[in-house]
C-alpha cells in the first residue's frame, strides 16, 4: 500500500504484544486498530489469530466500512464496532478494545 500503512501495521502488531505482556486479553478477545491519516481506512488485527502469531503483515487494511482493502485474512470480529468509531469521531486515531480480567471484574 503505502509507508504510512505499513509503519501502522507494525505499530499495530507491536500493540498486541503489549496486550499480552500485561494480561489485557485471553485468548483472542480483543484488539488495537489505527486509523490511516488523510485516509478513510484502518489497520486491525485478523480474527482469530493468536497474538505469538501476529506479524506486521498479517495486519488487515480495511475501509471504514469495514471492507478489506488490503490484507489476507478475515478483519477482527471487532471491526465494525472499530469502523463506527472512526467514524463518529474523526480526531480518534486508534482504538483499543480487551476482555481483560480487570475489566470484566469491575464491570
Amino acid at each position: 500500500m503505502n509507508s504510512q500503512v505499513d509503519a501502522l501495521r507494525e505499530t499495530v502488531a507491536r500493540l498486541h504484544r503489549e496486550l499480552t505482556r500485561y494480561d489485557l486479553v485471553a485468548w483472542t478477545a480483543g484488539n488495537v486498530s489505527a486509523r490511516v491519516p488523510g485516509q478513510d481506512l484502518m489497520v486491525i488485527k485478523p480474527s482469530g489469530v493468536d497474538y505469538d502469531d501476529l506479524t506486521a503483515e498479517a495486519m488487515v487494511v480495511c475501509d471504514l466500512g469495514g471492507t478489506v482493502v488490503d490484507g489476507d485474512g478475515a478483519p477482527s470480529s471487532d471491526t465494525a464496532a472499530h469502523a463506527y468509531v472512526y467514524r463518529a469521531m474523526p480526531e480518534v486515531g486508534g482504538v483499543v478494545h480487551t476482555h481483560s480480567g480487570y475489566a470484566t471484574a469491575w464491570a
